[in-house]
């Protein structure tokens, strides 16, 4: 068995142990503190109304850059994909 595999599974586990752990910690407080969380979001929606409104209009103004964004990530992914299946074919042919 080469190196480089092992080497990789061995960062993959390195990455993904705590961060799964991260993750289920996150939910079982989410879980557990939820009412609170919903009523502190709900107490500063109404704080922030009037004064939020100025944030909306800054948000309007900028959600076409945030589209075009998205859908240029897009675009390069399905062009990464494209290219990398058609190596993956190409290879198999060979």
């Amino acid at each position: 068995m080469r190196k480089v595999p092992l080497v990789a599974v061995i960062w993959t586990m390195a990455l993904a142990i705590p961060f799964t752990a991260l993750a289920l910690s996150a939910v079982a407080y989410i879980t557990d503190h939820l009412i609170g969380l919903a009523t502190s979001l709900a107490q500063f929606g109404q704080a922030t109304s009037r004064v939020g409104q100025p944030w909306l209009s800054v948000v309007a103004e900028r959600m076409p850059e945030l589209i075009g964004m998205v859908v240029g990530q897009l675009i390069l992914l399905v062009i990464v994909f494209l290219v990398r299946s058609k190596e993956i074919q190409e290879q198999k042919v060979k």
